[in-house]
């Protein structure tokens, strides 16, 4: 499965909103006329909000996933992060115990063989 490392978004999520809603506070601050102050914030807020309620379904899905993989089941949820896939930390290493089956070993010692 390709995708982004899980903690890499939850990392990015907080400072992307953390930043929406500082740059929000400073146009308050900073932007003098009231019509552009206030799309200004709206906007900011609008992305704050939209990074946060996809931060908040990621962590969802992947306590989802964890409790079917706990139970022992297959899971085929994929984790999404504005439509990017995620990898979830330890579903990847449980579904490739499988394949990791030793392959055919070739000797390396000299003149064996």
């Amino acid at each position: 499965m390709l995708g982004i490392d899980l903690d890499t978004v939850r990392n990015g999520s907080l400072f992307t909103v953390a930043g929406a809603v500082l740059l929000a506070l400073a146009a308050v601050w900073l932007v003098k006329q009231v019509v552009t102050k206030v799309l200004t914030v709206a906007i900011l807020l609008a992305i704050a909000g939209l990074v946060y309620s996809q931060r908040t379904e990621l962590n969802d899905c992947v306590d989802s996933a964890r409790v079917t993989i706990a139970a022992g089941l297959v899971d085929d949820t994929e984790c999404t992060f504005f439509g990017q896939s995620v990898k979830i930390p330890g579903r990847d290493t449980l579904f490739d115990d499988d394949s990791a089956s030793p392959s055919s070993t070739t000797s390396s010692v000299p003149g064996a063989g």
